[in-house]
């Protein structure tokens, strides 16, 4: 198990661990990364009332199971990582796509869930 570790490149061990240590967070912070992560994307969601007009029992839950949601971001950013630096070079790229993709995942999840909701 530990030649495995030690074979993975450096962008999936940060992935790896980012995504295990954002899935606690998103858990044991009860919602606030579930928050934080609607408002790099708001901007997307003009249809919608805003965030702090949202009231229900559906606003505490999903922004809980957003922020543990957006974990697997972390996982698919680190596969694309692998893939895409296989064509790109430059590492600041690398990470600039890494943050887009990080950025679209929460942005679809919270379109998901937005899209559930009768306002």
């Amino acid at each position: 198990m530990i030649n495995s570790w030690k074979a993975l490149s450096g962008n999936a061990k940060f992935s790896i661990i980012a995504f295990f240590s954002v899935v606690t967070l998103g858990l044991v912070r009860m919602g606030a990364l579930g928050a934080l992560l609607y408002y790099p994307v708001c901007f997307i969601f003009n249809n919608y009332p805003p965030f702090n007009n949202w009231t229900s029992d559906w606003v505490w839950s999903a922004m809980i199971s957003i922020g543990m949601a957006w974990s697997f971001g972390f996982a698919i950013g680190g596969i694309a990582i692998h893939y895409l630096s296989k064509i790109i070079t430059s590492k600041v790229l690398l990470w600039v796509c890494y943050a887009i993709i990080l950025w679209l995942w929460a942005a679809v999840l919270w379109a998901f869930v937005l899209s559930q909701q009768k306002f």
